[in-house]
């Protein structure tokens, strides 16, 4: 799995099947936007931009939803991750 700190470097090989939630949940929580942005706030903020401009504004979207998912209990990240697919497959293929 891609670390964080090495989030500009995945592939498109990289991306899980949308229909593995655990692939899906391990992939969102490979980067950590509470640590990249500096806080709960800061990355919820961000997220709510929905931006899309940079992998990072992207993966910040699905960890926040992932987290979010995962508190009250539901897989609603599995919905964003697929609607995300196209994006990161734009972003990767542009070195974004």
């Amino acid at each position: 799995m891609v670390s964080s700190k090495n989030m500009n470097r995945i592939t498109i090989n990289d991306l899980p099947d949308p229909d593995n939630s655990r692939a899906v949940f391990a992939f969102a929580m490979s980067f950590n936007g509470y640590e990249h942005f500096g806080s709960f706030s800061a990355s919820l903020q961000v997220a709510k931009q929905r931006t899309r401009a940079t992998l990072t504004d992207v993966r910040n979207e699905l960890f926040v939803l992932a987290r979010a998912s995962r508190h009250v209990g539901n897989d609603d990240f599995l919905d964003l991750y697929r609607e995300l697919v196209p994006v990161l497959h734009e972003l990767i293929a542009s070195d974004a």
